[in-house]
């Protein structure tokens, strides 16, 4: 999915909260924001690539500056380490609940939520995903899914940000008690923003439930353009029963390329701008459960 103008006031807001984490002082902040400000896309005068495509511009010039290519590897382990203290109480909901594999993919739909670009209060994410998981996924939506899921033996499964990723593995967990099936789980190879790698894949243990692979992408790129990962990478995702895409950059870079492989794909994801609302016909902040198989409003 392309930018539009309301891409532009976000992706500077991302770009600043990233600036804010790192250890440059208030001329270097100034001086690279500058920087960023001149990027044609964030000027209103390219509006033909994606968010990922422009936030990539954004990491290289930063990791120019800071001569570190994970200033956030701290950042992203606290966030992992918070969430994991938390697993007991989301592993409880799954378990207890009348459909374990509909809660466990409403919560990693809802892990979504958890960005450290944006915000960085988390004290109230249990009761916030609590009230949430109040008003259910669209049977319509969660139905077909179901269904995919239980012809499926090798599932591909496109990782986002650290923390989300415990609830990533939740349901991975779960999909594993419930079907035979093998799971290769996808991250970043190169840092970028607080996205996952494979530091904070181990982290959480991932290579417990799941073959962890970097996507082989040699840039800082937050989403996943087939075209720039490894072979590996490429034939795994041919041949992969049902490849479930997590957060709005995996979205927005596989869009492009719906053609190709569209029909194999579920996104999970947060409606957390307006053009995802529009897009989706959903209110800010709803969990979207979508893929182009049954989903009219995707083309």
């Amino acid at each position: 999915m392309k930018i539009g103008p309301d891409c532009v006031p976000c992706i500077l807001k991302m770009c600043l909260g990233f600036i804010r984490k790192t250890e440059l002082d208030d001329s270097e902040a100034f001086e690279l924001f500058n920087d960023v400000m001149k990027i044609p896309s964030l000027k209103g005068e390219d509006w033909t690539v994606t968010s990922p495509d422009v936030i990539e511009k954004v990491m290289h010039m930063a990791y120019g500056m800071l001569g570190n290519e994970d200033p956030l590897r701290k950042e992203k382990a606290n966030l992992n380490r918070y969430l994991l203290d938390e697993h007991e109480v989301y592993e409880t909901m799954v378990h207890e609940a009348q459909d374990p594999l509909k809660i466990a993919v409403h919560l990693a739909i809802l892990g979504n939520s958890i960005d450290i670009m944006l915000s960085d209060n988390f004290s109230h994410l249990q009761s916030t995903i609590r009230d949430k998981l109040k008003y259910p996924l669209p049977e319509e939506k969660y139905q077909p899914l179901k269904r995919q899921l239980a012809n499926t033996n090798h599932l591909v499964y496109l990782g986002d940000n650290a923390g989300e990723i415990v609830l990533d593995k939740l349901l991975i967990t779960t999909l594993k008690e419930l079907y035979d099936l093998e799971v290769t789980f996808v991250v970043r190879s190169i840092p970028t923003l607080n996205d996952v790698t494979l530091n904070e894949a181990r982290d959480v243990k991932m290579n417990e439930v799941a073959r962890v692979l970097g996507n082989g992408i040699e840039g800082p790129f937050p989403g996943t353009r087939l075209s720039r990962c490894s072979l590996e990478i490429q034939n795994i995702f041919r041949q992969a029963d049902l490849v479930i895409s997590k957060g709005g950059g995996n979205f927005d870079s596989l869009d492009e390329d719906k053609k190709n492989y569209g029909q194999k794909i579920s996104f999970l994801f947060l409606s957390k701008c307006y053009l995802y609302m529009q897009r989706f016909n959903t209110p800010i902040d709803a969990p979207i459960l979508a893929n182009y198989h049954s989903a009219r409003d995707l083309w």
